[in-house]
């Protein structure tokens, strides 16, 4: 294994081999359903420590590539990376964030429920403060893996049935055909941000990995903001993808 790894390198080990493992499962040596060699004797083949080569696996399964199964070993579940990109640019659904070939995409509420608005709220939702407001909680999941933890508000006064309703797939869809809503335009504001603890148990991660904090606003044509989306994007997953115009040199002192 002298050719694959260099102890020299800056490059970590793990990565290292979680780079050759998936060469090989792209190359199809390891194949799809297929069972990799234990950690022992990926540890053996490659003269490094088991936790090395474990953090190697926990890579893979970051990625998507492998899944563990307790008890049984770790199988190749794909020859491509699960790594969907937000596109900015336009109104998008979670389904368009992905290349759609061998994705199984599910989501999962956790809460609905009537709230008073509140200033914050209210301003955004153009409400009055002691309006009820409709809050939907939930998980959007990709092949198994959560991914965006998602919190929607809208006015109770029109889009109170949603309390009521199945909320599955694109929430676009359903605002559009159930509610005849005119989604117009958003305005999305992004930054990074620790995920809190019961958001971070939502994710499946640990406190400490980053998440990316998306809040959208949506307007109508008459420039009335319909939903407030606040999400909660894993950031050991997630891309972001902007497309910009020309640059043009402008002057400043005209």
């Amino acid at each position: 294994m002298q050719n694959i790894i260099d102890k020299t390198s800056p490059l970590p080990l793990y990565v290292q081999v979680a780079d050759w493992l998936e060469s090989m499962i792209k190359e199809e040596r390891y194949q799809i359903n297929t069972k990799l060699p234990s950690e022992g004797e990926l540890a053996q083949k490659f003269q490094l420590n088991r936790n090395t080569i474990r953090q190697a696996i926990s890579l893979l399964v970051q990625k998507g590539f492998v899944e563990k199964q307790k008890g049984v070993g770790t199988f190749v579940k794909r020859k491509t990376s699960l790594l969907p990109i937000h596109k900015f640019g336009r109104m998008v659904s979670f389904v368009d964030d992905f290349n759609l070939v061998n994705v199984e995409l599910d989501d999962k509420v956790i809460l609905k429920r009537k709230i008073r608005a509140g200033e914050e709220l209210a301003k955004k939702l153009d409400v009055n403060p002691k309006d009820y407001v409709v809050q939907v909680d939930r998980v959007r999941i990709a092949d198994k893996t959560p991914l965006i933890f998602e919190r929607q508000f809208y006015s109770f006064r029109d889009f109170g049935d949603l309390l009521e309703m199945e909320i599955k797939g694109s929430m676009y869809q359903i605002l559009t055909k159930r509610f005849t809503a005119d989604l117009n335009h958003s305005i999305q504001t992004l930054r990074a941000i620790n995920p809190a603890k019961e958001i971070a148990r939502v994710l499946k991660i640990s406190k400490n990995t980053p998440c990316l904090f998306l809040e959208s606003l949506a307007y109508d044509s008459q420039n009335i903001c319909i939903e407030v989306l606040q999400s909660f994007y894993r950031g050991d997953r997630y891309l972001f993808r902007v497309e910009t115009g020309q640059y043009k040199i402008e002057d400043k002192f005209s």
